[in-house]
Order: C-alpha cells, then structure tokens, then sequence
C-alpha cells in the first residue's frame, strides 16, 4: 500500500511538471523554450523533447501502477 501511493505521488508530480510546461506558453516561442527546459534544467530541443516523452510516459505508468495496486 505504501508504495502505491509512493508511485501515485511521483507520477503526478511528473504529469503535473510536464502539463504545466507544456500548457503554460503564451507565444510559439515560449513552447519551444519551454520544452528544452525539463526539471529548470536548460538541454538542447532534441535531447529536451526526448526527456519529456519518458517524463510524460513514466509518470501515467507509475500513477496506473500505483492505482491498480490500491483496486
């Protein structure tokens, strides 16, 4: 039980960190400057667009996980 809600906390805290870069740009050029960005973190747009596909991906499995253990 303690690590399903372990998983949940950190694949929402994920998800949360992922949608909040990505739906909070106002021009193209903040998008683009925001996906380079995972973590605060400044990365090239290749390397940064690829960390916040596995972001995205680890976190809705580790949050699916964690509630089918709680089901």
């Amino acid at each position: 039980m303690t690590t399903a809600i372990i998983q949940i906390i950190i694949g929402l805290l994920l998800l949360v960190e992922v949608s909040g870069r990505i739906f909070g740009w106002t021009y193209p050029t903040d998008f683009t400057y925001r996906i380079c960005r995972p973590f605060w973190i400044p990365f090239p747009m290749m390397i940064g667009v690829i960390i916040t596909f596995a972001e995205t991906v680890l976190g809705a499995v580790l949050t699916y996980r964690g509630i089918m253990e709680i089901i």
